[in-house]
């Protein structure tokens, strides 16, 4: 799939399991707003990348399941988040 901008949307529907799209504006702003959260955090995104995709994807997923909670982020996402810094300040960008 390089090359071609991932459909974010798409994989959080999957994820979230639903298939109708009377919520799509809504949830397109969730995922902007997880983008640019995402990005606030020192990680480039890549709009042909799977892994930023995901990243996105559940990232977005979490902030929609957990909007009415306080909870910290779960192990998983702050493991990929943190990687993701890493690498980056690595790959001296």
């Amino acid at each position: 799939m390089a090359g071609k901008q991932m459909n974010i949307l798409g994989l959080f529907k999957q994820d979230m399991g639903i298939r109708g799209n009377a919520k799509d504006a809504y949830f397109k702003t969730l995922i902007e707003s997880s983008k640019r959260e995402l990005e606030r955090k020192g990680i480039k995104l890549d709009a042909t990348s799977v892994d930023d995709a995901m990243l996105v994807s559940d990232f977005a997923a979490w902030n929609y399941r957990k909007r009415q909670e306080n909870v910290p982020l779960p192990a998983n996402l702050q493991d990929r988040i943190r990687n993701r810094i890493i690498r980056r300040r690595s790959e001296g960008k």
